[in-house]
């Protein structure tokens, strides 16, 4: 009996400990670890000028997203986005030194609002990103996303590059 009693507490601590240990999630703070940042910038670019038509939504570059430009990006951002499931956004744009209006290269930053809604939103961001996957790249770990974008597969290069940066940041958090 007392083998039985012994045995049960130890399963029910690892199930505890299993629990708490996977229900571990980032908050907001994290974004600022991972985000892109002026070193980052490969050279010819720069952070791009947000065009006047488009500063309503997007109010300075790069930006901690409110949750109006949220709501009418999310489902821009990739196919059936739910700005619900959306803690926190950030977005850099990052241009040609050329073409400052452009948006050679786009970073978003998702952190979603538990790892519930992260499952659910990483599936369609990983189904986007594979379909895209000449212009994509996404990474992933618990509950946030970041997607890289580049308008021109030339540049896909440096996508990659960016995305080294970004996967060390995430293993450091």
């Amino acid at each position: 009996m007392r083998k039985a009693i012994l045995t049960l507490c130890v399963l029910l601590s690892m199930i505890i400990i299993t629990e708490v240990k996977g229900s571990s999630q980032f908050k907001a703070d994290a974004i600022d670890a991972v985000k892109l940042t002026s070193d980052d910038i490969p050279e010819g670019f720069i952070y791009g000028t947000v065009p006047a038509p488009y500063r309503k939504t997007l109010k300075d570059n790069p930006w901690m997203m409110d949750k109006a430009a949220i709501k009418r990006v999310a489902d821009l951002v990739y196919p059936g986005g739910d700005y619900s499931k959306i803690a926190s956004m950030h977005v850099s744009i990052i241009a040609n030194k050329k073409t400052p209006l452009g948006d050679d290269i786009v970073c978003y930053v998702i952190l979603y609002n538990s790892m519930k809604a992260a499952q659910d939103e990483i599936k369609k961001v990983t189904a986007f990103a594979t379909f895209n996957r000449d212009r994509v790249l996404l990474l992933t770990k618990e509950n946030m996303a970041v997607l890289l974008f580049v308008d021109d597969i030339e540049n896909f290069h440096f996508i990659q590059d960016l995305a080294k940066k970004i996967d060390e940041r995430l293993k450091n958090i």
